[in-house]
């Protein structure tokens, strides 16, 4: 419930003919977000790993931006949020958002500091950044949260399997931090024989 309360108390619609109102998450959205990060027993993430597949137009980028910006705002010391896509302009998609909510919003650019590819938390050294699709450059994070923005189109075939290695470098990255999370958000694809296929089988 945090993260729909955030969205509704700090962030505005940025397109359609909501434009300028508050963020306010609709039933299905608010339940959806219940869902990822319901938590088990022991207090921890009950999910680790998610695939949320979406028509076009039922707001995947605010969703994302939503998780992200709350994460980075609350989610404690040195955390490391990512957003991720199949080329660089697809993963700024959802961090554009960010940031420009970031920019509209007095009190959250008083506390977060702005730059053309990250924006920072210095109060607790967290950061949320855009990656390169170049998976063999991301050994070595230690991610606490991915947004990985339309995984349908990820490279991912014989030829060229940067986005396997993406998705193995982010989810293998995040495994000593308890409460990391990787939510891949997605239209639909057309074939099971690619990473997002691979996912949803597997799901």
């Amino acid at each position: 419930e945090d993260v729909a309360d955030f969205a509704e108390t700090l962030l505005r619609v940025t397109r359609g003919f909501r434009v300028g109102e508050p963020l306010v998450f609709t039933a299905w959205q608010r339940w959806l977000v219940d869902r990822l990060l319901e938590e088990n027993d022991e207090g921890l993430l009950r999910f680790r790993r998610a695939v949320i597949g979406l028509p076009r137009k039922n707001g995947k980028s605010l969703i994302g931006t939503a998780l992200a910006l709350e994460s980075l705002v609350y989610g404690g010391v040195g955390g490391q949020v990512y957003s991720a896509a199949g080329d660089r302009q697809q993963a700024r998609s959802v961090f554009g958002e960010a940031r420009q909510q970031v920019l509209n919003n007095p009190a959250l650019d008083k506390l977060l500091k702005v730059y053309r590819d990250a924006i920072e938390n210095p109060s607790t050294g967290s950061v949320y950044r855009v990656l390169s699709s170049d998976g063999s450059r991301n050994q070595g994070l230690g991610p606490s949260l991915v947004i990985a923005d339309e995984i349908h189109g990820w490279p991912s075939s014989v030829s060229n399997t940067r986005g396997d290695e993406l998705w193995a470098a982010l989810t293998e990255g995040s495994g000593d931090r308890p409460e990391s999370l990787v939510v891949a958000i997605t239209t639909a694809g057309g074939n099971t024989d690619t990473l997002l296929g691979r996912l949803y089988e597997y799901g």
